[in-house]
C-alpha cells in the first residue's frame, strides 16, 4: 500500500477577490515547485464558474505533506487564501493501483 496521499480542495473567491486569489494561489503554486515530495500541485478553475476554484495536491509521504504545510509561505498565503475565499470542500483521496510512471514499455 502506497504512503502517498491527495487532498482535492474546492474554494469560492468572495465578490470582487478573484484576481488577488489568483495571485495568492500563483505564488504558492511556484513556491511547492521547489519543495520535495509534491510532485502534482495544481489549481483549477471551472469552465462555467471562474470564482470556483479546486485545487489538487498529491503528497509523496506524510513528511513532505507536513514540511509543505510548516513552510513559511504556505502559513503566509493560505492566510490571505482564507482572506479571499470561502472553503466549499477538501477531501483527503488515498491512491490505489500502478501510477502512470510504473508503467514501462520492455
Amino acid at each position: 500500500m502506497s504512503q502517498a496521499f491527495a487532498f482535492i480542495t474546492h474554494v469560492r473567491a468572495k465578490p470582487g477577490k478573484r484576481a488577488e486569489l489568483m495571485a495568492a494561489n500563483a505564488r504558492m503554486q511556484a513556491e511547492t515547485a521547489k519543495e520535495e515530495g509534491v510532485p502534482i500541485y495544481a489549481f483549477h478553475t471551472a469552465s462555467d464558474s471562474p470564482d470556483d476554484f479546486w485545487y489538487y495536491d498529491y503528497y509523496e509521504t506524510q513528511a513532505a505533506y507536513e514540511a509543505h504545510n510548516a513552510s513559511p509561505v504556505f502559513k503566509e498565503v493560505m492566510g490571505q487564501i482564507m482572506q479571499l475565499a470561502d472553503i466549499v470542500e477538501v477531501a483527503r483521496l488515498d491512491p490505489f493501483g500502478p501510477r502512470s510512471e510504473e508503467h514501462t514499455s520492455e
